[in-house]
């Protein structure tokens, strides 16, 4: 069901990697998080045959794991797929989120850099990590450095349009403007949502459904259920508007008429889990929610652990995941197209570098090597 598009898919850009790519007939432009190159000293005949010699980093900082993670990057590339890509925006970063508009004029791009080799003051729990965010109008050619509080950390951009969307950072706290980010009017976060422990506390899923509603997930140990608060646009406070009890939200997919799909995972989030809590079978499900009834709609395998759930052009629900059954893993998705009761489930193969799945077109990109594949889920 496959076809291959390109044999030589990005490899014009090192270190190699797909980024989070998008593609548009012969145009792509990706969103890549870097690492710097490494090299080494060349050798001498006799170390080439010592088989105790080890090769030499060409400099000394290449040594030190701090000053590798200082010279990380996000690089915006962009071009055809038969004459390859070339950079157009890089910027040190650690961390990085982008919003590209449909139209693929408009980008917004985040990032998050911090000094590694710093040490941590007494009772310091992190070390401060510097903010700032970019946009571009004309396909990532010119871009403007939008004004924006350093210490401020942007996790996630949700956009509408490129004048109306959310920024969302650690504390949670979100941000809105309307006015393509001359403005941002921090919005209150759900109750209950904030950890006074951790000042990096972050949801669990934030979505922006095609009926123009933010919603926000999050688990409440005390009452073990994850709560799922919605923000319609123009609105300032957003309102819980239901829970999944034992489950750990992974995605939330929602159709212009307000229907909400979602994905879970069995269980408290796995890094709150006890050590010895965290290799119990956790399924993932599907849910519906219609603004009045939460139903089941299936269970998955174990083995099967979605990360991803899309609405398809043809009003399908499909499942993005993997086969933990095997060592290697493989990626599986599973397609339903009667609203959740029955489900195709498809084996696409060992774990891809890269890919994604276009939501307006129903076309599904998959790099596997330096391989471009492409196929059709309307």
């Amino acid at each position: 069901m496959w076809s291959r598009v390109s044999n030589d898919f990005m490899t014009d850009d090192k270190p190699y990697g797909a980024g989070d790519f998008r593609v548009h007939g012969e145009s792509v432009i990706s969103m890549k998080l870097v690492k710097p190159e490494l090299t080494f000293k060349p050798m001498t005949q006799e170390q080439l045959d010592d088989p105790n010699s080890k090769a030499e980093f060409s400099e000394e900082w290449m040594n030190d794991v701090h000053q590798r993670a200082n010279r990380r990057a996000v690089r915006i590339l962009a071009g055809q797929l038969n004459s390859g890509v070339s950079t157009r925006f890089e910027e040190p970063a650690q961390q990085a989120d982008w919003w590209l508009s449909p139209n693929r004029n408009t980008i917004y791009l985040a990032t998050g850099w911090t000094d590694r080799t710093q040490e941590r003051l007494p009772g310091q729990r992190y070390l401060p990590q510097l903010t700032q965010l970019f946009k571009s109008t004309d396909q990532g050619q010119e871009w403007e450095k939008l004004r924006w509080p350093e210490d401020q950390n942007i996790t996630f951009l949700r956009f509408l349009d490129p004048q109306r969307g959310y920024l969302i950072g650690w504390g949670p706290r979100v941000w809105r403007t309307r006015d393509g980010g001359e403005h941002w009017d921090e919005l209150p976060v759900p109750e209950g949502a904030r950890n006074p422990e951790n000042p990096r506390e972050q949801f669990d899923l934030v979505a922006l459904g095609e009926d123009n509603v933010l919603r926000m997930a999050f688990y409440d140990h005390a009452a073990n259920t994850s709560r799922i608060h919605a923000l319609p646009w123009g609105e300032d406070i957003s309102q819980q508007t239901f829970t999944i009890p034992g489950h750990t939200v992974m995605d939330i997919a929602a159709n212009t008429e307000g229907m909400v799909f979602v994905l879970t995972t069995q269980g408290a989030p796995y890094f709150s889990l006890a050590t010895e809590e965290r290799e119990a079978p956790r399924p993932s499900a599907v849910w519906s929610w219609n603004s009045d009834t939460l139903e089941q709609l299936h269970e998955f395998p174990p083995e099967l652990k979605g990360y991803a759930l899309h609405l398809t052009p043809e009003e399908g629900l499909l499942f993005d995941g993997v086969d933990e059954s095997s060592p290697l893993g493989s990626d599986v998705t599973a397609v339903s197209y009667d609203g959740g009761g029955s489900w195709k489930i498809e084996d696409e193969g060992r774990s891809a570098q890269g890919g994604y799945y276009d939501t307006r077109t129903g076309e599904r990109w998959r790099v596997a090597g330096y391989s471009l594949y492409r196929r059709e889920i309307p």
